[in-house]
């Protein structure tokens, strides 16, 4: 179940944050997504330590904690998707599926002649 999905931009600025869950542990959804900033830095400023080449968008697992499972996502633009479950056994092509879909739908939404960026 997705209890987070955040979209980050390119200077690590919070675009959108929603959480599922109940109002107490949305800090600690936030701060979770705030954290897992770092391992996409990390990760993409160090590919040969991480595995994935620098086309790959979908970065895979990025952390467990005890209850949640956080992967990543970096668009052509630096754009940073961040989604946190509670499943703690889904599947790698599940995630991606999801990426896909949430990136066009970001698209969609970028792309409207109305949107006003934010920061």
């Amino acid at each position: 179940m997705i209890v987070c999905v955040a979209v980050v931009g390119h200077q690590n600025n919070p675009l959108y944050i929603q959480s599922f869950t109940e109002a107490d542990d949305a800090l600690k959804l936030h701060h979770i997504v705030h954290c897992s900033l770092d391992v996409v830095d990390e990760r993409v400023n160090n590919p040969k330590k991480s595995g994935p080449t620098l086309n790959e968008t979908f970065l895979g697992l990025l952390y467990p904690t005890e209850n949640y499972k956080v992967y990543g996502y970096l668009t052509n633009t630096k754009v940073k998707f961040i989604l946190v479950t509670t499943d703690l056994d889904v599947r790698d092509a599940d995630v991606r599926n999801f990426f896909r879909r949430f990136h066009s739908a970001y698209v969609d939404a970028v792309s409207n002649p109305f949107h006003v960026p934010a920061g």
